[in-house]
């Protein structure tokens, strides 16, 4: 049991080249563009 946990969590050198990783990284940068969207002339008014 303990094995296959950490085959799953193992990422090894390009782990990080993964699907989800992508997909989380796309959603994130999506949401940083977004906020800035929303709230950037509050912020950054002249």
């Amino acid at each position: 049991m303990s094995e296959q946990i950490s085959n799953r969590y193992d990422l090894k050198t390009w782990g990080f080249l993964q699907t989800g990783w992508w997909i989380l990284h796309v959603v994130a940068i999506v949401l940083v563009f977004y906020l800035g969207y929303l709230f950037g002339p509050e912020i950054f008014a002249r």
